[in-house]
């Protein structure tokens, strides 16, 4: 009997539910009847240690030895509503994931790329509004610039010293630099826009540089008048006297100490003081190297004699054979600067000046503020 009764009670601790030949046993009062679900693996109060990996190998097998042990299944079992319930609970949870990410995505792109590339269209329009501004005042300096060269050759040709042009010349500057391109958004522009920036660009440039080269060789006022007052009234600067040379005459040119008037109708007063009309001087103090010769001038006769007479040079015939080089310079330069304000014409070499530049320019940049 006593053997009987602990056969049963081990049973019932084991948990079963009944034992062949008596009733069934309750578990003590305050502990919960075992529901057959063993204890999980990570409740191990000691973990295995982790599989040995030969380091020099990464793709050698792991031995069964070293294998991890498996994990041991966890079985409940339910109803088949609630594992149709859970079906339908994941599904909506699916598809809500599914729109959430849509919705995210598209929102990324709209929020993320769309609004960053909506802020850059924006940028870039009002990027090409401070260029009309910018490129409208640099066109009020070409037009100021374009007059004021207009009048100062003017003035050049009628053998006049544009005195105020020059002093207008150095107040001006085109306002427009590489700088001004600078935080625009002309990234975002087409590409015949971007061109006509450069090539704007690049023109007022050139413009404010040749028009420092004006303004200095204009800036020579003495050589620039000199130039002009030949021109008005011609004064005779070189002479010639004859000397005996290895076969035959030869003149000897040289500078006139105080040059002369070539002709005036004006009167003129002896040494005397007595007014007479006005002729060339009669004689010329002539340096030879230390020395300094007082020679006449030739009348007529031979014009060696015992002492050589001097014979003026026709200064008309001087810009032939000495030409100024400044006033050579001056042309090209002034030239120039009209050429790059206004723009070449002759068929087959036309290029647009910085005014047309200018204007064409400011249509582009006014049709992308419209295109918003």
């Amino acid at each position: 009997m006593a053997d009987e009764k602990r056969k049963i009670d081990l049973k019932a601790r084991l948990g079963k539910k009944t034992v062949k030949g008596g009733p069934s046993i309750p578990p003590p009062v305050g502990i919960p009847r075992p529901i057959g679900i063993p204890a999980p693996p990570f409740s191990s109060p000691s973990a295995p240690p982790p599989p040995r990996v030969d380091a020099s190998d990464p793709y050698a097998a792991i031995s069964a030895a070293d294998a991890a042990p498996k994990e041991t299944a966890i079985k409940i079992e339910m109803s088949q509503e609630v594992v149709e319930a859970q079906k339908k609970g994941r599904l909506k949870v699916v598809i809500l994931a599914v729109i959430t990410a849509a919705v995210g995505g598209f929102m990324g792109f709209t929020l993320g790329g769309r609004v960053e590339s909506n802020k850059g269209a924006q940028a870039a329009i009002e990027g090409a509004a401070g260029l009309i501004k910018k490129v409208d005042d640099a066109s009020a300096a070409v037009t100021e610039l374009a007059k004021v060269l207009a009048d100062a050759t003017k003035k050049l040709k009628d053998n006049k010293y544009p005195e105020e042009e020059v002093q207008k010349l150095g107040g001006i500057a085109i306002p427009f630099t590489g700088a001004d391109l600078f935080a625009t958004g002309m990234g975002r522009y087409n590409k015949e826009t971007q061109t006509l920036l450069i090539n704007y660009t690049t023109a007022v440039q050139s413009a404010n540089d040749q028009k420092e080269r004006v303004h200095r060789f204009l800036g020579a006022k003495n050589t620039v008048t000199d130039y002009l007052e030949q021109q008005a009234k011609p004064k005779v600067r070189w002479c010639t006297y004859i000397l005996n040379g290895p076969y035959g005459p030869w003149g000897i040119m040289t500078k006139v100490p105080d040059p002369f008037l070539a002709q005036s109708k004006e009167k003129v007063k002896d040494k005397d003081g007595k007014e007479k009309d006005y002729t060339w001087p009669e004689t010329f103090k002539i340096k030879d190297g230390n020395e300094t010769h007082e020679l006449k001038r030739y009348t007529r006769g031979d014009p060696m004699g015992s002492n050589p007479a001097v014979i003026p040079i026709d200064p008309t015939t001087q810009e032939d054979v000495c030409p100024s080089d400044v006033i050579g310079r001056l042309r090209r330069e002034v030239y120039d600067l009209e050429l790059v304000l206004n723009g070449e014409n002759t068929p087959g070499h036309e290029k647009p000046g910085l005014n047309q530049l200018g204007e064409q320019l400011l249509e582009a940049l006014r049709k992308i503020g419209q295109a918003s």
